[in-house]
């Protein structure tokens, strides 16, 4: 089992290493990209769209350049009537620059922009507001920490950001989005910090507010139960990692389906998936196996 500990701590580092720009595409989440947001521009309703009573998400895939700009956008998804109102919004949003090794990097992401004719619920408070402001530095010195492998900063700070994430509500998909991220990121600290039922907690609830804003063709869905694979097979409960991975893989098949736009990023997200199960695989004594997945991911 000690092994096994020792494969799953160095998949936890290779793991770290691309979560937040997945280094080779550069690929980011949108719970990611809207944490580094700075500047959002609301899309105007289209009259016509209004009249017709047309409501609906627009899915837009964008590239944004080092220094934070929208560099090109397309919309993969939504109403027809409502895409080029998203597009026109969506390339006036500007972020925070992403960064890659301490340098600034271009990203690319999916963004999604709802409609709705009217609003209703609760609107944040003075509070929660204050806390959503905070939430975004933190989130990023937590991830600045796990990638230099700063165990004692990542706990504290990764923990900061999630109270700052718990305080400022979640009052749309966005927030429980960046709620995911949060409990995924403290989770990756504790799991460092060798407190792996802590951390398994962390990814349980991570998987709850997947289940609250997500569906199991969002490519997001998958990434939680990635995270609490790894964290189960530290813990030595190798059956329970083993179905984590393939309800993962299962979820990233079905995204490559619903945004075949999207099937460059999402298949090099899943080909990783494949190798890291395959090494648990490896553990097991199961090669026979593990050569399939390998199989897999190299034709993708």
């Amino acid at each position: 089992m000690r092994q096994l500990a020792g494969l799953c701590s160095l998949i936890l580092l290779v793991q770290l290493s691309s979560a937040q720009s997945n280094t080779a595409t550069n690929a980011v989440s949108e719970a990611d990209a809207r944490q580094h947001l700075n500047q959002k521009i609301d899309p105007v309703y289209p009259p016509i769209a209004a009249a017709a009573r047309i409501e609906g998400e627009v899915v837009i895939s964008v590239q944004i350049d080092a220094n934070g700009n929208i560099a090109s956008e397309h919309a993969v998804s939504g109403p027809a009537m409502l895409r080029q109102a998203a597009l026109d919004a969506v390339k006036k949003w500007q972020f925070a620059p992403f960064t890659a090794n301490g340098a600034a990097v271009p990203v690319t992401t999916t963004l999604t922009v709802p409609f709705h004719l009217e609003h209703h619920g609760p609107q944040p408070t003075a509070d929660q507001e204050k806390a959503a402001q905070a939430w975004f530095p933190l989130s990023d010195k937590c991830r600045n920490a796990l990638r230099a492998q700063n165990q004692e900063d990542s706990l504290n700070l990764c923990k900061q950001a999630l109270e700052m994430s718990l305080k400022a509500g979640d009052l749309t998909s966005s927030d429980q989005l960046g709620r995911l991220d949060s409990h995924q990121l403290y989770g990756h600290a504790l799991l460092m910090a060798g407190r792996a039922q802590e951390a398994l907690d962390q990814e349980n609830l991570a998987i709850a507010e997947a289940k609250k804003c997500l569906t199991d063709k969002d490519e997001e869905y998958a990434t939680p139960f990635v995270w609490r694979a790894i964290v189960e097979a530290n813990l030595g409960q190798g059956g329970a990692a083993l179905a984590d991975f393939q309800t993962a893989e299962e979820t990233y098949r079905r995204a490559i389906a619903h945004l075949p736009d999207m099937k460059k990023i999402y298949s090099q997200n899943l080909a990783s998936t494949l190798k890291t199960h395959a090494a648990l695989l490896d553990s097991m004594g199961r090669t026979a196996d593990a050569e399939k997945l390998r199989a897999e991911a190299a034709a993708l």
